[in-house]
């Protein structure tokens, strides 16, 4: 028994070594992957994690800025609330970025606030690590920027992976030591080889014959149930999902800040987007109306010259002269090349972004779209049903680059006009209806969308 037993327990002992030193090394990256993802739903439309301002401050460093962490995690999760308390440093805060408050975040527990700091804290150090630099802003190009999504998990399941192994060849160990003891003890040990598929036959039989007894038949036949739900489930999930992109966010081939522009500068939804007052499509804005303002603002405050330029370069317009292209799509690539490259000062970085715009369209990948067979009309909800862009878009005004925010599914819609009362104060399209309708219907009563037709098919599917 002494040759058997000190072997095992050796074994047990660097197994449970193993299995810490594993977790030690897989947890971590778990819950940085945890606080990067986090960071990037909820905090990197308006924050770096540099020192760097966007829409909010930079949060470099951002723990030792307040009194106590506390106080941290309550302004992140409700900023609303916790300006009440009087906090002189939030109070200094609000007051600084024009009283914008920065949106409720109630959705965030403790520990999701935790696991956003801790991300922010570890890509401060790497800017040190680096040399000091500022670190590449989100979504900016550059090997810091690049997406690691589902890094976490993959360390996760790798960790999981190896740590089954270790057990197996723990047991496999233990059993080999209890067989050595009974044949030191003089007992008789069955140790023939058997095959993987002989023993997950046998497993098979050993399962249906536990489910055959009469005193398991009901635990049995539960199980099956709780699993055939449980596969029903993922089935309907994935087939609700199908045609469903809320979140898509794609990168634009000029990055153009909603921020900026319909926050920070607050020009209207319809400036840009005139199509939404008088079509079923809101419309892209074409050059043109950007070179209303960029004629004379030629410069950004995050992107310089280079953004900017991608517009000039499409056009046809001279930043050097402040004149618009004679010919330009005739010209040769020489003389196109000869402008952009005195207006950038060189044929460096900032060149090389703007050169496959010379000549050419603005490609702008669509980010709302619905079914060919559903009709929706943009102009009928602005200007009669009177519905905020924000309603269906999310907060556009907070989004440095545009993203899906609502599902735009047909129950989302139906909801919504079960939900949204009729405007019908100062709206003319509604006066004949609204005096047809007072007279059949008593003081008071609640009129949504849904009872002038808001859920007829034909409305939507003709």
């Amino acid at each position: 028994m002494n040759s058997g037993c000190p072997r095992a327990l050796s074994l047990s002992r660097w197994c449970v070594l193993t299995f810490c030193l594993l977790w030690a090394i897989g947890l971590p990256s778990l819950q940085a992957a945890d606080g990067k993802k986090l960071f990037e739903t909820n905090c990197a439309r308006c924050h770096y994690t540099s020192d760097k301002k966007l829409v909010g401050p930079g949060l470099a460093g951002v723990r030792q800025r307040w009194s106590s962490e506390a106080n941290l995690i309550a302004w992140i999760q409700n900023s609303a609330e916790y300006l009440k308390t009087g906090d002189k440093y939030a109070v200094d805060l609000y007051e600084k970025y024009n009283k914008a408050a920065m949106p409720a975040f109630t959705n965030l527990a403790k520990e999701d606030v935790l696991a956003i700091l801790d991300y922010i804290e570890e890509a401060g150090k790497q800017v040190v690590a680096d040399g000091g630099g500022t670190a590449a802003p989100s979504g900016e190009a550059g090997p810091k920027a690049e997406s690691k999504t589902g890094a976490g998990t993959t360390v996760f399941l790798v960790v999981i992976i190896l740590v089954l192994i270790v057990l197996i060849l723990y047991l496999t160990r233990v059993s080999r030591s209890l067989i050595a003891i009974l044949q030191v003890r003089g007992a008789e040990v069955k140790t023939e080889e058997i095959s993987f598929s002989e023993r997950f036959e046998n497993a098979l039989k050993s399962i249906w014959k536990w489910a055959g007894t009469p005193g398991n038949r009901r635990w049995a036949g539960l199980i099956i149930v709780l699993v055939v739900l449980y596969l029903l489930k993922l089935a309907w999930d994935g087939l609700y999902g199908i045609g469903v992109f809320q979140g898509y966010q794609p990168h634009q081939p000029i990055k153009f800040s909603h921020a900026k522009h319909a926050g920070e500068l607050k020009i209207a939804c319809v400036y840009c987007h005139t199509g939404a007052t008088q079509s079923k499509h809101a419309t892209i804005p074409s050059p043109s109306t950007c070179m209303n303002c960029h004629m004379a603002v030629k410069e950004g405050p995050k992107y310089g010259k280079t953004e900017i330029a991608k517009i000039y370069a499409s056009i046809g317009f001279d930043p050097n002269t402040d004149r618009y292209i004679d010919n330009y799509t005739s010209m040769s690539y020489e003389d196109v090349s000869k402008i952009f490259s005195t207006w950038l000062e060189g044929t460096g970085n900032e060149y090389r972004a703007v050169e496959p715009f010379f000549q050419k369209p603005v490609n702008w990948v669509q980010v709302h779209k619905l079914p060919d067979h559903a009709y929706f009309n943009h102009a009928q909800h602005y200007n009669v049903g009177q519905i905020e862009c924000q309603t269906c878009h999310g907060p556009v005004q907070e989004m440095e680059e545009v993203y899906q925010y609502s599902p735009l599914t047909m129950g989302w819609c139906i909801n919504c006009h079960r939900e949204t009362p009729v405007k019908w104060e100062g709206n003319g399209y509604y006066t004949r209806l609204h005096d047809y309708l007072k007279a059949r219907y008593r003081e008071g009563d609640k009129f949504t969308i849904s009872r002038v037709g808001g859920l007829e098919c034909g409305k939507c599917h003709y």
